[in-house]
């Protein structure tokens, strides 16, 4: 069965999360296939319990805030193809 673009797709996150300093990257399985998804700096920002993070503490607890963001991220891994980067913006997420 197809999953129609828009839809909530099922999405696997890897538990390997990466840092740069930057942004978080994490590889998706999804329906289509794999998809990395970019997390920026500013977008673990707009999570009130991050708001002020640091680049430490986004990589220390960088498993939770992806655990906070997975409903952003699976809505817009709804309209990835497979090896794709999607980027989750400020925009994209509200808490």
């Amino acid at each position: 069965m197809e999953v129609g673009r828009g839809q909530v797709m099922a999405a696997e996150f890897s538990n390997q999360i990466n840092w740069d300093g930057q942004a978080l990257y994490i590889e998706a399985a999804t329906d289509v296939g794999p998809v990395t998804c970019k997390v920026p700096r500013d977008t673990v920002h707009v999570i009130r319990l991050y708001s002020d993070a640091i680049g430490r503490e986004i990589y220390l607890e960088r498993h939770r805030i992806v655990q906070k963001l997975a409903p952003f991220l699976r809505a817009k891994l709804s309209f990835a193809e497979a090896g794709q980067v999607i980027e989750l913006l400020p925009c994209d997420v509200e808490d």
